[in-house]
């Protein structure tokens, strides 16, 4: 458990993922009593979700077994965030995470998914809209009204209360600068989802 917390401790999330996925195999052979189950497949889990990589994610659930998910009312928590966030649900990704109440080691990864999540909609929403609605942006976001003309005003975007819009300053980034292929096609994905809801 060491190991793991010292990779949260570092917010290095891909080496959380791989020390887990080395360590799978072995915690199934044999019975490890420096780690429970239930600590490991819950950050596993979360590991997953920080990292952006939801087929991963639902494969560990898919082959947990069920005395796994029926001992741990924390993980199947985990595993509703994990689906929200495959539903592109944010609004209620956000409800999921603030309802419930984290284990100590859970509750800043949950925190970290939160931030990680609204600072991913801002960079999208900035690139996929010229204006859009303040409640609109709240729902992505995840935040009250007035938080989310904070957060905006902090980020440069223009607000007209008048028509209840805001207009995105583009962000600059190197991943959304990006020309190729696949980078193209998640963020005409994005827009078409977001035009939808």
């Amino acid at each position: 458990m060491e190991a793991i917390k010292g990779h949260i401790a570092n917010r290095d999330y891909t080496g959380l993922v791989n020390f887990c996925e080395e360590l799978e195999p072995q915690l199934a052979l044999t019975q490890n009593n420096t780690i429970s189950l239930e600590d490991f497949y819950n950050t596993f889990l979360l590991g997953y979700l920080l990292e952006q990589d939801l087929p991963s994610a639902r494969f560990l659930w898919k082959r947990l077994g069920d005395n796994v998910k029926g001992n741990s009312k924390e993980l199947r928590s985990i595993w509703d965030v994990g689906v929200a966030l495959w539903q592109r649900d944010y609004d209620n990704t956000y409800k999921l995470i603030d309802s419930n109440t984290w284990s100590p080691v859970i509750a800043p990864l949950m925190e970290q998914l939160c931030e990680n999540l609204r600072e991913r909609m801002l960079a999208l929403l900035s690139e996929a809209y010229s204006s859009i609605t303040i409640d609109d942006v709240g729902r992505y976001l995840g935040l009250p009204r007035e938080k989310v003309l904070s957060v905006t005003d902090e980020r440069g975007w223009t607000v007209d209360l008048s028509t209840n819009m805001l207009q995105p300053k583009k962000i600059v980034q190197e991943a959304l600068q990006s020309t190729s292929l696949a980078n193209f096609s998640q963020l005409t994905d994005l827009v078409i989802h977001l035009e939808k809801s």
